[in-house]
């Protein structure tokens, strides 16, 4: 048995018998004296551990994907539900505003009454009224001519009127005893006023009226503008003996509704 010893002149490794370990010796390789001291044998490396085989090998269970955090809902300040608020507001006046211009409908609020300059009497309006001249009709002998007050409401398209005609003092007192010649000179008057409309008599929508202040009759007409409601009153006693005519006019008027009832029963003979 050798002992591994190495050169301290080449370092080259080579074997003495144990008995000359940690004497001088001949190195066979580079042929120099050098001590021959042992040297470690070799440790044999750890052994590499095979790799399990995929049967026996445990399942890896797979990553989780990530999960990103919810978003935080973003909430509106006061000022921005502020200006949503209004904005839903604005939409739903304009959008009442689009429905209601010229539709004819609505009240008598903000309505006006105007009183004639002679005061002979009083009638309710959009706004105040302004006055035309009213020709003698020439197919009444009864009527002289006169005035008529009208207005017309710029957003609703409603119009409203009050017209007379004075009457011949020859015959006032013939058509204050004669109801049924009164009706003759109405009658008159309305097939004129329907003309000049460019209207209809709606049929079944002719009443009678009797105040206290003369009888006549009230119709309905279809125009281009609209409905038409007028009352026509012969008033042969008083101060001024007149035929009056109040009515009121809209595109999308109802006849039976409250507006000219309201015209109607506002209009008074002072």
């Amino acid at each position: 048995m050798f002992v591994p010893v190495a050169c301290l002149r080449c370092g080259k490794l080579f074997q003495v018998p144990p008995a000359a370990a940690g004497t001088d010796v001949t190195c066979p390789w580079c042929r120099e004296p050098t001590p021959a001291l042992p040297v470690a044998a070799d440790t044999p490396a750890a052994a590499t551990p095979e790799p399990l085989s995929l049967d026996d090998a445990e399942p890896i269970a797979p990553a989780a994907a990530p999960v990103a955090p919810p978003t935080p809902r973003r909430q509106l300040s006061w000022k921005e539900l502020a200006l949503v608020v209004g904005a839903m507001i604005l939409v739903a006046g304009v959008t009442m505003l689009v429905l209601g211009y010229r539709s004819g409908r609505g009240g008598t609020a903000g309505w006006v009454a105007f009183t004639a300059p002679d005061g002979s009497c009083t009638g309710l309006f959009p706004t105040a009224p302004t006055a035309s001249a009213v020709a003698p009709n020439p197919q009444s002998v009864v009527t002289k001519g006169g005035e008529e007050y009208a207005a017309a409401g710029w957003y609703s398209g409603v119009r409203a009127w009050v017209a007379w005609q004075d009457l011949d003092p020859a015959w006032q007192k013939k058509l204050a005893d004669d109801k049924d010649g009164t009706l003759g000179t109405l009658e008159a008057e309305l097939a004129r006023r329907v003309k000049d409309a460019g209207g209809t008599l709606v049929e079944g929508r002719k009443k009678t009226v009797q105040t206290t202040y003369g009888r006549g009759f009230e119709v309905e007409v279809t125009t281009p503008h609209g409905t038409r409601v007028e009352r026509y009153v012969l008033a042969a006693t008083g101060p001024r003996p007149r035929l009056y005519v109040v009515g009121v006019e809209g595109p999308k008027l109802d006849p039976d509704g409250a507006l000219p009832a309201r015209v109607f029963t506002a209009f008074r003979i002072n």
